[in-house]
């Protein structure tokens, strides 16, 4: 990745004086400053990849949520409906045992 001059040079004029300023390390402070940026870069773009990642977990949680929501009334919808089949075919077995004992 490309950056600009003031970047690096502010960058460098930074791990310079965090170094104390030695002489003569124009180059390898360039160089450092240079590699953090880059790491910083990276840094930056991953966390943006995550929050994109995280947003559309967020989007497909919400989504299964809500058909996980739309199914479970359509099961409780079944269960009520078979409930009352199976009263209504009980009590017709008792009315024929009824009539049968007689």
């Amino acid at each position: 990745m490309k950056f600009d001059n003031k970047a690096i040079a502010e960058a460098a004029y930074y791990i310079w004086q965090n170094n104390g300023c030695p002489a003569n390390t124009h180059a390898q402070d360039w160089a450092a400053a240079i590699n953090q940026l880059s790491a910083m870069s990276a840094v930056k773009s991953a966390s943006k990849r995550l929050a994109s990642a995280k947003s559309t977990l967020n989007k497909a949680t919400v989504i299964k949520a809500a058909s996980l929501k739309s199914a479970s009334s359509k099961t409780s919808s079944l269960r009520v409906c078979n409930s009352n089949t199976k009263s209504s075919s009980s009590t017709k077995k008792t009315t024929k045992t009824t009539k049968k004992s007689k």
